[in-house]
């Protein structure tokens, strides 16, 4: 039985600590950690030649749907879940659904092409038009496979594309359908629709940065399947002469494809994660902060760990649903399989078998001849330095294993126990 044990650790030690793929200039002592940038949620960050017009960081935002740049770029629109709009700078209130009932979340405002109104849709494909915001039609009456993620509006702005997550496209007034991903299997949900000035192409973008182009729309790169980035992409927007996108990560990392400018970036704290992103003609761009998630749906009862492969996310989850811990952590992709485990074994310091790669506060839940995985630190490797950077944490670093920042992970250390269940979702 110790003999066993031993393999099983020295296995679970082997398969966790992967390439060191983070670069000279992302390593830090191991420990010490860069401050982030973000603290809690509604603030908003400028870049580029954009500022801050105001933020809703003091009441707090727990239900950020959307941001909006106003024409001009001197303003901007933000909505939450519930239908409330907030104007800042020269955007104008045209108007909200603070006094409906409704019976799913807004999950986007767009503004219209001459910057005097917006529409508001929510999950189930109810249109809201404010302002000088036509309605031409929802999905309301329809019984959608998956909810509605986003209204792109057509340039002339009589029509409008509503997307689905599971890349479903629905083309009202003089929007015309190019095609969609319904009948695909998608690794990742769709997250955007970005459409050509003209109205004769759009591209459907997935939340693993994928980018797929239909109509006349070109196809300038993606994340898709690229294991450097590997990271939650959470919004995306067209650059001004239509010839290049942004791709933003939950962390406040921008990517950008074409003629999209590099106007800077973040590093978001786990607690106060990137929720929305909004640029402007004329140099610039806005990031907003969101509260975390919550508890993933069908994970499980009672105290217990959850680990999201693809949100990259770890809740130590008391008896009472309390949230003891939310955790950005670096695994790997779809490792392991959804399903529930149970801590066997923990060890408070980890070797593997070779290279000196050390891990602390290792505790493992699951093992096998090709999975032996748990949660621990960010490795060291044997010159002493640290595998990844903390700012990495949020993207798929490892080759099995959960890692987690070293206080982190020593705060799950403790928390657990052998016995503890760990649930693992998507």
């Amino acid at each position: 039985m110790i003999r066993f044990s031993f393999a099983a650790a020295l296995l679970a030690a082997v398969l966790c600590w992967g390439p060191p793929d983070a670069t000279a200039a992302d390593w830090l002592e191991p420990g010490l950690y860069p401050p982030t940038d973000s603290h809690r949620s509604g603030e908003i960050h400028a870049f580029g030649n954009t500022r801050t017009l105001g933020d809703l960081a003091i009441q707090g935002l727990p239900d950020l749907a959307a941001m909006a740049s106003s024409k001009s770029g001197a303003g901007y629109w933000i909505s939450n879940t519930v239908g409330r709009v907030f104007a800042f700078g020269d955007a104008v209130h045209r108007g909200d659904l603070r006094s409906i009932s409704l019976d799913a979340p807004v999950v986007d405002l767009a503004v219209t092409p001459d910057g005097d109104g917006y529409w508001l849709v929510t999950g189930n494909g109810v249109v809201y038009a404010f302002g000088t915001a036509l309605w031409r039609g929802s999905v309301a009456h329809l019984d959608l496979r998956a909810p509605i993620v986003d209204l792109e509006p057509l340039a002339s702005g009589n029509g409008y594309w509503l997307t689905a997550a599971d890349g479903g496209v629905f083309a009202f007034g003089d929007a015309q359908f190019l095609g969609g991903l319904a009948d695909r299997s998608l690794y990742r949900p769709i997250i955007e629709l970005l459409s050509t000035s003209d109205g004769t192409g759009y591209l459907l973008v997935g939340a693993d940065g994928a980018v797929y182009p239909r109509g006349t729309a070109r196809f300038h790169g993606s994340l898709a399947n690229n294991e450097v980035s590997s990271s939650l992409i959470v919004a995306a927007a067209q650059s001004p002469d239509g010839d290049g996108y942004w791709l933003v990560s939950q962390r406040g990392k921008v990517f950008t494809f074409g003629t999209a400018p590099h106007f800077g970036q973040m590093i978001a704290h786990e607690l106060a994660p990137i929720g929305a992103f909004a640029a402007n003609e004329s140099g610039g761009y806005w990031m907003m902060t969101s509260e975390p998630p919550g508890v993933p749906p069908d994970s499980g009862s009672g105290r217990r760990v959850i680990f999201s492969n693809e949100r990259h996310r770890v809740w130590l989850v008391e008896s009472d649903g309390s949230i003891s811990g939310n955790f950005f952590v670096s695994g790997r992709a779809d490792q392991p399989k959804p399903g529930d485990y149970q801590v066997f074994s923990m060890s408070r310091h980890t070797i593997a078998g070779h290279d000196d790669i050390r891990m602390e506060y290792m505790v493992r839940f699951t093992w096998g001849v090709e999975q032996a995985i748990g949660f621990h630190n960010i490795p060291i490797d044997g010159f002493g330095e640290a595998m990844q950077s903390e700012a990495q944490l949020g993207t798929y670093r490892s080759e099995g294993c959960v890692r987690l920042r070293d206080d982190q992970a020593a705060a799950l250390f403790t928390w657990a126990r052998v016995g503890t269940q760990v649930i693992v979702v998507d």
